[in-house]
């Protein structure tokens, strides 16, 4: 019988569970392999009772009807608090009970299932098995007690087929929030509890295969295949089995005898269509036995460390990797049906090839995703212990004997579940949970049972750091390769340069994708290109966990504290490439460029080539598209479609047609290269780069000027108007306006501004800049004199001092301003910054308020998503154009967004045709919200964001970098914005109505 004190005994892990087994479905000999009659999927509606405290929860009467008389209906699979019981509690690292190992809380919650179903025969063994449960769960069948099991990420299967009856069975399972097992799943992201994936019931023949263990190798010259099988645990004393290996069609069949003595069977495979990432080749695998029917797709590849390299078939890989948590918007860790293929899909898109299952094993269906989609796995044991590391002892639990037992058990449970899927490639002990003796126990289990896949171990990796100057100094020994966390690209050359590390190094986890960000992911991708022991990393992480509601009848997210859950991590949460809802971020497509399978080099086109990289490490690419424009600016002067056959790690010089070598006018070339070939892993993205054929001259072409036809000149006001619209000077101040008779204003004299909202990757940063003030800087104008005032242009000279209340900086600033009568506007800006000033700003530009009328935007520079000056390597040159209301990006945690670097020019239009057009001498950055910085900068979730009645526009010299500093590395120092001396002119174009 359960006993509430196994709840803080480490070494009660489990009661009646059966041994761990790879993951199958059984099917009767003659079932559709898309629906097994031996599967009965108890997935539903079931009766729930949920207790603030286990201390209520009467356990002798869980098979009375009154019991639940209270009850309610909640969906398995599911997580209880996204069904409205209990609430969601983030932290990261911090446990949300105090620290007392194996010891939580004296009072824990619990959710009692309870769900009713029909047996129709007992003529076969009967098995229950959960996939996921959390955090652990007793289990009663018809009365009588089963067992009970700990690991909320891995599956437990009971043996029920004593009490199990023919016809009506009634089910009880009763989960808790809370054990000792919280403690090594100190994970960081959201704590949910309750049945959150698949429950079934097996029936299964007496005589049948347990388990079976699949490896595939190859000769010397990888070449021919060996399909070893092992079935290291059967039900009955001999089994006969035939064996179908199938492709399209029938590559063998064998009949086999599985007794305990000869359990260990090889076939060799003549030229077997290879499984890797770039061509995930599956073969289907079936045992058939008397009275039951295993299949299991598998993939001939070989995992090798050679030469001190990762290797798949013998050649080296490099990971294009993503951290994954399993997460959904409204559904918690209970994902629906689809979910996880359109992630897998979105990630082939952006050229992930690799995922890191962060930080626990995922669901089978997982695995079964990426051996098809191509994607190699490190499957994670379901171990963190990193709040721990406040003990002042980060190995106080794995080198604690009394909890190896814990480890080992979410070891042995990953791996023998999970060994037959060809996309797992690496092992890894868990993440962030110190190294310790319980870890070794772990690998040395591991390396026995399955010797032909790596190992990771990131606590391991920590050890290899010096404490003196943080440098990596050394090689693990344990693991089969070194990994570390959020590395500088310093520290990477330093690695590369050091004789002392020898084994391949990644990263498993970098570019912390939190809100805006991350930046220098080229940096970090020419290191990885470069460098062979780099063999890549996974980028933190794929998508952002917040919560889905609603607040004040707007949608929103929430994320850590906005349920009460103290403590929290705020929202940390909230760091991934895409929104809960699977919209991508502007990083998706920069680590998307760095990942493109094909590089477009332009540095030929003086000579009428260019350069095509096919980046692939064993796939060809045949038959693909190119296409050539010469362009000026929106204008396609000619286009030419070419077809290319690219040889993987191979380079391609391509002829550039002769007749886009001889068009005049022209400012750009584009190239796009396309695949049109569609299949299961679906098309190949567009990629697309250009190259300005001018240099950085885009000039564009030119809106039609507003000639002002009527002037009023006095000594202190220049008012030109065309009709209905003015352009009204103030000569004493600079000031003005452009309006109509109305009065309503369409575009407004700027303010200086050198802030921008505070990005999380701003965070320490922003200290710095807020204790200089630069977030409430001030303008004084010292003098406006006017220079010139004659017939066709007035021209105004401003001093200013800008700078922030109580401090002593300032920047002397002067802003020379033309009026032209025919519409044109120009400003040339010098600043001088005096006195003990920051080191750097967030930017330096002007922002103008621009009337809502103006509801289209076209611009000549970089796109078409936003960019800055770190994080601009995802877009290309072009001509775009934009609702203004889409240029920025909505960050679920409201922030600095929007930008767009490497500007030309941008024209903001409206539907009557009324025009502004910007145009720098050189390029600029723009950017339009809907909301000011302030409002920006004091709002914690969108819904608290209220659109002004006027749009905010910014056009800034420059802008500082993004960095990932949330969790990573600053700024690099070539995309920090040095407050020194400035100067930059545009001029600003009427196009009237």
């Amino acid at each position: 019988m359960f006993k509430t004190n196994y709840l803080s005994d480490p070494q009660r892990i489990h009661e009646n569970r059966q041994s761990p087994r790879s993951y199958y479905l059984p099917y009767a000999p003659m079932d559709d392999h898309d629906n097994s009659s031996r599967v009965l999927s108890l997935n539903g509606f079931w009766r729930f009772r949920y207790f603030p405290s286990h201390l209520d929860v009467e356990r002798e009467r869980f098979f009375a009807d009154d019991f639940w008389q209270n009850s309610h209906l909640i969906s398995v699979p599911s997580n209880w608090q996204m069904e409205g019981y209990g609430q969601p509690h983030y932290t990261n690292i911090q446990y949300p009970f105090p620290i007392n190992p194996p010891f939580t809380f004296s009072e824990i919650p619990v959710g009692v299932y309870r769900y009713d179903f029909i047996c129709d025969s007992k003529k076969m063994r009967q098995f229950l098995r959960f996939e996921g449960v959390d955090n652990c769960f007793a289990l009663y069948l018809n009365g009588k007690y089963i067992g009970f099991s700990k690991g909320s990420r891995n599956p437990a299967e009971f043996d029920v087929t004593a009490s199990i009856e023919k016809g009506e069975n009634q089910l009880v399972v009763e989960v808790f929030q809370w054990s000792d097992s919280s403690y090594i799943e100190d994970q960081d992201m959201w704590w949910l509890s309750g049945i959150f994936r698949d429950v079934a019931l097996l029936h299964r023949p007496q005589e049948c295969i347990w388990d079976f263990h699949i490896q595939t190798s190859f000769d010397n010259n990888y070449e021919n295949g060996i399909l070893t099988i092992d079935f290291p645990n059967i039900h009955g004393n001999q089994l006969d089995c035939e064996i179908f290996l199938e492709k399209e069609s029938l590559v063998f069949q064998k009949k086999i005898v599985i007794d305990k003595e000869n359990h260990h069977f090889s076939f060799p495979v003549v030229s077997p269509q290879k499984w890797t990432a770039e061509t995930p080749e599956l073969y289907r695998l079936r045992f058939v036995t008397s009275e039951e029917e295993i299949c299991q797709e598998i993939g001939f590849r070989e995992v090798a460390l050679l030469e001190n390299k990762i290797c798949i078939n013998g050649k080296p890989i490099l990971f294009k990797g993503i951290n994954h948590h399993e997460f959904h918007e409204t559904k918690g860790r209970a994902l629906p049906k689809g979910f996880l293929e359109k992630e897998i899909q979105l990630m082939k898109e952006a050229h992930f090839n690799a995922i890191r299952a962060a930080h626990y094993p995922h669901s089978p269906e997982f695995y079964q995703l990426c051996d098809r989609y191509g994607l190699y796995v490190m499957d994670e044991a379901d171990l963190e212990c990193h709040g721990i590391g406040s003990t002042g002892d980060k190995n106080y639990l794995s080198s604690n004997q009394d909890w190896e037992k814990a480890y080992l058990d979410r070891m042995k449970q990953m791996v023998e579940r999970d060994k037959n899927y060809p996309s797992i490639i690496i092992w890894s002990v868990g993440n962030e949970s110190g190294n310790g003796t319980n870890h070794e126990a772990m690998i040395r289990w591991c390396r026995e049972k399955d010797p032909t896949r790596l190992i990771h171990h990131e606590g391991e990796s920590r050890d290899c750091i010096s404490e003196t100057d943080g440098r990596y100094f050394k090689d693990v020994q344990q693991a089969d390769f070194n990994s570390r966390m959020y590395a500088t690209i310093q520290e990477l050359q330093e690695v590369a340069d050091n004789p002392q590390v020898i084994k391949p190094y990644i990263l498993c986890e970098y570019g912390h994708a939190m809100g805006n960000g991350p930046g220098s992911l080229k940096e970090y991708w020419e290191m990885f290109y470069k460098e062979p022991q780099l063999q890549g990393g996974f980028l933190w992480e794929w998508k952002d966990q917040g919560i889905k509601a609603k607040r004040e009848g707007q949608p929103t997210y929430l994320y850590g504290g906005d349920f009460g859950d103290i403590p929290n991590d705020y929202n940390f949460v909230l760091d991934g490439l895409m929104t809960p809802d699977l919209q991508p971020s502007p990083s998706y497509f920069d680590i998307q460029r760095q990942q493109e399978p094909i590089a477009i080099d332009f540095s030929l086109y003086e000579v009428g080539k260019i350069i095509l990289r096919n980046r692939n490490q064993f796939k060809d690419l045949l038959d693909m598209k190119c296409c050539f424009e010469i362009k000026r600016d929106q204008e396609v002067l000619v286009r030419k479609i070419v077809t290319v056959h690219l040889p993987h790690e191979k380079d391609v010089e391509v002829i550039l047609p002769s007749e886009l070598l001889h068009t005049k006018k022209a400012n750009l070339l584009k190239v796009q290269i396309f695949d049109e070939q569609k299949t299961l892993r679906g098309k190949l993205a567009r990629i697309v780069a250009s190259m300005p054929i001018e240099g950085d001259s885009l000039p564009g072409q030119e809106p039609d000027i507003l000639l002002f036809n009527e002037i009023q000149d006095d000594a202190k006001m220049l008012l030109l108007r065309n009709g209905t619209n003015y352009l009204r000077v103030d000569k004493t101040t600079g000031k003005w306006q452009f309006m109509n008779e109305h009065q309503d204003i369409y575009l407004a004299s700027p303010e200086s501004i050198f802030w921008r909202p505070t990005t999380n990757n701003d965070f320490i940063s922003s200290e710095i800049w807020r204790e200089y003030g630069v977030d409430r800087m001030m303008t004084n104008l010292m003098s406006c004199s006017i220079v010139a005032n004659d017939s066709d242009k007035l021209k105004l000279s401003l001093k200013e001092a800008i700078g922030p209340a109580g401090k002593f900086w300032h920047i002397e600033q002067t802003t020379n301003i033309t009026f032209f009568k025919d519409g044109r506007v120009t400003y040339e800006i010098s600043g001088e910054p005096k006195n003990h000033y920051p080191l750097t700003v967030p930017r330096i530009g002007l922002v103008w308020q621009l009337h809502k009328r103006f509801t289209k935007t076209c611009w000549s520079g970089k796109g078409p998503k936003e960019t800055y000056a770190d994080t601009e390597n995802g877009s290309y040159f072009d001509v775009f154009s934009q609702a203004t209301d889409e240029l920025s990006f909505q960050y679920l945690y409201p922030q600095e967004s929007g930008n767009h670097c490497q500007t030309k020019w941008a024209t903001f239009k409206s539907d009557d045709q009324l025009a502004l057009k910007f145009q720098g001498n050189h390029f600029f950055n723009f950017s339009v919200h809907s909301y000011s910085a302030a409002a920006i900068d004091s709002a914690q979730h969108i819904h608290e964001l209220k659109k002004a009645d006027r749009y905010y526009l910014y056009i800034d010299y420059q802008q500082h970098g993004i960095g990932s500093r949330s969790c990573g590395p600053d700024v690099l120092d070539k995309y920090q914005l040095h407050l020194q001396d400035y100067h930059y002119q545009f001029e600003i174009r009427i196009k009237g109505v």
